[in-house]
């Protein structure tokens, strides 16, 4: 029988520069609380696209995050709630990232509602607003820039 090895995820000084943002996606069937993580552009003498790239693959990797154009794999227990403080647990072993989100994110959430977790390889300015986040999210989809995933809080 063979162990699975689990990548590490990237340190927490590249994790520091990843931003996430919330929404929920509705539909007559279901309702689930989207989870997005994206990096900001180089911000510092060592880092390119291509370093931001490879750091996002692995952050996405040591969630188990699955291909794009596949069914979102579920990812087991990524996301806690505490004291009305959502967290994702990314992979690290002492670290997590604060997730901000209105209270209907945390309504979905908190009820047993599945949390799609989608990490785009390609960097974005934290400034954008919804209509470009939505059109780099779209691009990134259609490169296969991205990875994603389902879990639910726990």
């Amino acid at each position: 029988m063979t162990i699975p090895i689990t990548p590490a995820p990237p340190g927490a000084g590249f994790v520091a520069g990843i931003r996430l943002a919330t929404g929920i996606h509705q539909t007559d069937a279901f309702t689930v609380a989207n989870l997005l993580a994206f990096h900001a552009p180089p911000r510092l003498a060592h880092e390119t696209d291509e370093s931001i790239r490879e750091s996002m693959r692995s952050f996405a990797a040591a969630m188990h995050l699955g291909p794009h154009d596949n069914e979102p794999p579920h990812i087991g227990h990524r996301v806690r709630i505490r004291r009305g403080m959502p967290w994702l647990n990314y992979g690290d072993d002492e670290y997590r990232l604060r997730v901000p989100a209105a209270r209907s994110w945390l309504d979905v959430a908190a009820n047993g509602g599945p949390i799609r977790v989608l990490v785009l390889f390609e960097p974005l300015t934290p400034g954008a607003n919804q209509h470009q986040t939505a059109e780099h999210l779209r691009d990134c989809y259609q490169h296969g820039a991205m990875r994603w995933g389902t879990t639910y809080h726990a």
